[in-house]
């Protein structure tokens, strides 16, 4: 059964109508528009891959995001439990238009990311911690590259791995970059919540620092806090080792992107 037909099922065994799929997102998970209802589906691909149990990180999604919406941030609603359908698991959340062309601004964006991480601040339900780190450690398998370059590669995880234990923690939205901070009509959403998890403050803003959708560096001067600059280093480099892997990844499903995983595993090698 394919990712659509499992999210079409999925909606309809729940009594929504979908005669009319659209896919919107395709990479890690697929992201379906059950048109004409305002109805999104996610199903899980690529992370029900690397992450045994996946359930678990949709649950995590609609709980954090119903947690912080109680406290005035615009988040999207799940719409029901995860599911599995036809091999897949499927979860529905309602469909927020959006304006996917809106650039935001680096001060918009670190308010908002400000407001969240209050808004999280007393959630006390079960986060994973550390990971970003499982997940480069289970990709790991996934990199193609010669034996010493995988060795690189996981003395690195080690190495990114024990600093970031020793850091403070607190709850993050795990992927805050303005691609999950949606423009409503009732204001800036945020959105996916999957990835959210016990982390220093760093994390969520080197999510900003990594982006090529705003100038990281601007959003995390506006930041209202400070972050010691060598955590936000240390997060930094997680995410770029991430990234290197994640591409790998990726490239299991869509081979056409394992040159390009190849050439930023070269270019990430020659920068250290």
């Amino acid at each position: 059964m394919s990712a659509v037909d499992a999210a079409v099922t999925a909606a309809t065994s729940l009594g929504v109508s979908c005669d009319d799929p659209v896919v919107l997102h395709d990479g890690s998970n697929v992201v379906v528009h059950l048109r004409p209802a305002a109805v999104i589906a996610r199903v899980a691909t690529l992370t029900a891959r690397v992450r045994p149990g996946v359930e678990a990180w949709f649950r995590r999604d609609a709980a954090v995001a119903t947690h912080v919406a109680a406290r005035g941030v615009l988040a999207t609603r799940s719409l029901s439990p995860a599911v599995s359908v036809g091999g897949h698991v499927v979860g529905l959340w309602r469909y927020e238009p959006h304006d996917p062309a809106y650039a935001v601004t680096p001060a918009e964006v670190a308010a908002r990311l400000f407001d969240l991480h209050v808004a999280l601040s007393d959630f006390t339900g079960p986060l994973p911690r550390l990971a970003p780190c499982d997940d480069v450690r289970r990709g790991l398998p996934l990199v193609t590259a010669p034996a010493p370059v995988l060795a690189v590669l996981r003395a690195e995880h080690d190495r990114l791995r024990a600093s970031v234990a020793s850091l403070p923690v607190r709850p993050l939205h795990g992927d805050a970059h303005p691609g999950n901070l949606l423009a409503t009509a009732g204001g800036l959403m945020w959105n996916d919540f999957e990835d959210t998890w016990l982390g220093p403050l760093g994390w969520d803003l080197a999510c900003l620092v990594r982006s090529s959708r705003v100038d990281g560096a601007a959003a995390v001067a506006a930041y209202p806090g400070a972050v010691p600059a060598d955590e936000l280093a240390t997060c930094v480099e997680l995410r770029e080792l991430l990234g290197v892997v994640w591409r790998f990844v990726l490239a299991c499903r869509f081979p056409q992107r394992r040159v390009a995983a190849e050439e930023n595993l070269a270019r990430w090698l020659a920068a250290r």
